[in-house]
This record gives structure tokens, C-alpha cells and sequence, in this order.
């Protein structure tokens, strides 16, 4: 099972950065991206996941959908997230009726989520990063990082690529201060 770790943090200028990384020597892969994520909860088995129909566009037009499950086991600890993941990919065009299947079977929905904006692939350090340039919501605009990890990667290790979540802050000239320190669905609930 793979690990991330990630952290986000507000963006003041959206445009300003998006230029900024499409300058940047160490960027590839620009996609524009879609993303409606549903969570459900059961309280019969105190369990919570997620239903997300996603959208991918790359600079050759070419477009990626997808459904996808996931299942999170959640570590937030100053403003870094360490997450273990469970997904499971279906069909784009499953997504409504995954929503009915889970709704038939008791679940509820709790938030409501949809991502929208740009992501890249940057190669600073030996472990590749996934950046992402995101509106969510009416939250306003956020920049995310992630590092994704073998779930045995030991701690010395995962204490490096923290550090060097900062230093990809640093390099895009984005204050420490605005980092997010909640998950997005406390912010969400909280609007």
C-alpha cells in the first residue's frame, strides 16, 4: 500500500504561480484536472471514504477519467499529512451509480468536494514530486505537494522528504505561514 506525504497551503496570486511553475526547469507533465469527490460515512461501522469522478487533460488534448474508491487512514501533524491509501479504479461513467449503490445501502453523505485546476510532476530531488495548483470549493486557491512512498519507507527517510516539502515552498517563494494546517473537509464544514 503506498504512502503520501503531503502538505497544502494557500496561494495568494493563482496566475503568478501557475507562470512561475511553467517556468521552472524541473517541471513536466502539466495536466489540467477535474476533480468531484463525495464522502460517505457509516456510522454502523464507523467507516469513511471516498467517491471521486476525476478528469485529467494533458498538453496533447488527450483526456483521462476515471472513477475511483479510496479508503484513508489519516495522520495530520503540522500542516503534514501522512496518508495510507486503499483505492480501487472503476469505469468514468460509474460514478452516479456507485453514488445511488452506496446511498442504497445506508451510507450518507458528508462533504462534498470539487477540485479544480493544474498539476505537474517536479524533479528538484531524487524522489519525484507531484505538485498540484488547485481551487477548491469556495475555499480559494491551494497549493499541494505530495510525495508518494512505499508504505516501508523508513522514518529517517520520510523525515528528508518533509524537509524537502518546505524547501519546494521556498523554491516557489511560498511562505510557511500559509500553510493549511486542517484537512480540506474541517474546512469545508467550517464555511
Amino acid at each position: 500500500m503506498p504512502k503520501e506525504i503531503e502538505l497544502k497551503a494557500h496561494v495568494k496570486d493563482w496566475q503568478a504561480l501557475l507562470n512561475q511553475l511553467r517556468q521552472s526547469n524541473f517541471i513536466s507533465n502539466e495536466k489540467y484536472e477535474e476533480k468531484k469527490d463525495i464522502y460517505f460515512f457509516n456510522p454502523l461501522i464507523n467507516q469513511s471514504f471516498r467517491v471521486r469522478k476525476e478528469t485529467f487533460t494533458d498538453s496533447n488534448k488527450k483526456i483521462l477519467k476515471n472513477t475511483i474508491f479510496t479508503v484513508k487512514e489519516k495522520i495530520l501533524e503540522n500542516g503534514i499529512e501522512t496518508n495510507r491509501e486503499v483505492e480501487l479504479d472503476l469505469d468514468f461513467n460509474k460514478f452516479d451509480s456507485s453514488i445511488e449503490f452506496f446511498e442504497s445501502m445506508g451510507f450518507r453523505q458528508t462533504i462534498n468536494k470539487d477540485k479544480k485546476g493544474y498539476s505537474f510532476d517536479f524533479s528538484y530531488f531524487e524522489t519525484p514530486l507531484h505538485i498540484e495548483l488547485l481551487k477548491v470549493n469556495s475555499l480559494g486557491w491551494f497549493f499541494e505537494i505530495e510525495f508518494i512512498v512505499d508504505e516501508q519507507t523508513d522514518k529517517k527517510e520520510c523525515d528528508l522528504l518533509v524537509q524537502y516539502l518546505y524547501k519546494t515552498l521556498d523554491y516557489f517563494n511560498i511562505s510557511h505561514d500559509d500553510i493549511e494546517m486542517k484537512y480540506y473537509s474541517q474546512l469545508i464544514e467550517e464555511s
